[in-house]
């Protein structure tokens, strides 16, 4: 089913510290439903608690079945470190119109986390 989708990045909570000089993370959410078309939040310097409250919209096609996150500490010149990635499917936002969950990270295997990121989402055909 294809539609418009509203994403919005609230906050992250438990990242796993990857700025071993200052021991917090400068992160930023990347959020995308293909690899064509990338949008990101705002880096928020010095926490591994961040909040953004960043909304972006999306044209959802109906081939198109997950929304891809990807949380990184921003370490300027020196590039970026990748904090955690995880997958929605957007089945149930498709149908019902609306997620509001935290969405973990998982660690390798699954078995543990590096974080949780909330997310809000609304989706209308």
């Amino acid at each position: 089913m294809a539609g418009q989708l509203s994403v919005t990045i609230v906050e992250a909570k438990e990242l796993h510290d990857e700025d071993t000089i200052t021991g917090s993370n400068d992160a930023y959410v990347e959020v995308y439903l293909d690899d064509d078309y990338k949008q990101r939040t705002a880096a928020i310097s010095n926490s591994n608690t961040p909040q953004w409250n960043e909304t972006f919209q999306f044209r959802v096609e109906a081939n198109q079945d997950h929304l891809h996150i990807k949380v990184y500490d921003d370490d300027g010149a020196a590039g970026r470190d990748s904090i955690g990635s995880a997958k929605i499917k957007l089945d149930a936002v498709k149908q019902s119109g609306s997620f509001d969950d935290w969405v973990k990270l998982p660690k390798l295997m699954g078995l543990k986390s590096n974080g949780q990121v909330h997310v809000r989402m609304t989706f209308r055909a």
